[in-house]
């Protein structure tokens, strides 16, 4: 037996532990928790914090969690929607819009942000659902409500219009710099609290794909018919993936809204928004609970590096950056967490080839 066939048995050894899953989540957020100083290191005169910055960290682990969040509703239940942005915009607005109105704790505006989200979730799960619209049908009705909710939040003086809400200081809603604030002084414990929604919302993700619930999910995706026909009230649990899926999108918007200094309609409930908060668990892989998580952190730096690199020529940066993409989507429609099962797959298909040329 060779070294990488004994390494491979011993990991599916381990595979098959129960403990398994809390061993690799460990390792994970122990990684992301380690990130901010390991970009740190100076290796052979080059410090990773020169290509991915903090602010970057930051904005992949948002955009990790969002995809996270939308992979419970179109990964799981295969319903999918191309309007998370209403919920995102949502939470965002309804936190800033209580914090500054009425000097309201944002974590209290972040709850409220997400439960009013899930029920425009409903609402659109429910009209979408009940004349029975599906695939991309479905994708563009969830466009529809997004839009239609960026040109009322645009043009509502109460919301202040297209300008939008300014982040106010914590001594505003009676409060100090810190958590209880939901502010910070550094980029860090901002970080630090991203990662921690990730955790959540990934740990939710887990604990339904593995119960009677994510049967349910997955039952619909793969034959929503046939699922009907056993009794599985796809319905129903089609519009508790999309208020679950609503609600935790929002909690995401309140954060951002709290990390920057600004929000309007033209970037929390912009028409590419959708797009962002979708493609790292497409890029990934949907329906997987790593996928959201590892198409995160390819998506983010690979726009930011090309950003940054072919900044020069007009345009450049988003052709080598879309062509990427399109690279990803055509060569592994079940994402990059499928890439280890190709490899392997490969890999046996060479040694078969030698076995039989011998």
């Amino acid at each position: 037996m060779s070294a990488i066939e004994s390494v491979r048995d011993r990991y599916r050894t381990f595979d098959d532990r129960r403990y398994a899953p809390l061993v690799k989540g460990v390792a994970l957020f122990g990684l992301l928790a380690a990130l901010p100083t390991l970009i740190e290191i100076d290796v052979a005169g080059m410090e990773l914090a020169a290509t991915l910055s903090l602010r970057m960290l930051i904005l992949t682990v948002i955009y990790a969690y969002t995809a996270q969040a939308w992979n419970i509703m179109s990964g799981y239940t295969g319903q999918f929607s191309f309007g998370h942005a209403a919920f995102f915009g949502v939470g965002a607005y309804a936190t800033q819009a209580l914090v500054v109105d009425f000097a309201v704790n944002p974590w209290i505006g972040m709850l409220v942000g997400g439960v009013l989200a899930a029920g425009y979730g409903l609402v659109i799960g429910a009209l979408s659902f009940r004349f029975n619209l599906q695939g991309h049908y479905f994708a563009l009705a969830t466009l529809a409500f997004a839009e239609l909710l960026r040109f009322v939040v645009t043009n509502m003086s109460e919301l202040h219009g297209a300008n939008g809400y300014f982040k106010p200081f914590p001594r505003d809603y009676g409060a100090e710099y810190g958590l209880a604030a939901f502010q910070f002084q550094s980029d860090l414990p901002y970080y630090y609290l991203i990662v921690g929604f990730l955790l959540v919302v990934t740990l939710v993700s887990w604990v339904i794909k593995n119960s009677w619930v994510g049967l349910y999910f997955f039952a619909i995706r793969e034959d929503e018919r046939a699922a009907a026909s056993v009794g599985v009230p796809s319905f129903r649990y089609k519009l508790i993936g999309v208020a679950v899926s609503a609600f935790f999108t929002a909690l995401g918007g309140a954060y951002w809204s709290m990390y920057f200094n600004t929000i309007r309609p033209d970037t929390v409930f912009a028409l590419f928004k959708n797009v962002e908060l979708l493609l790292p668990a497409v890029v990934g892989g949907p329906g997987t609970l790593l996928g959201p998580i590892v198409g995160s952190f390819i998506v983010t730096p690979v726009s930011e590096i090309a950003r940054t690199t072919f900044s020069d020529i007009n345009g450049l940066d988003r052709i080598i950056y879309g062509a990427f993409l399109v690279a990803i989507v055509i060569y592994s429609p079940r994402g990059v967490v499928s890439w280890p099962s190709q490899a392997r797959a490969l890999w046996n298909r060479v040694r078969g080839d030698e076995e039989v040329s011998e």
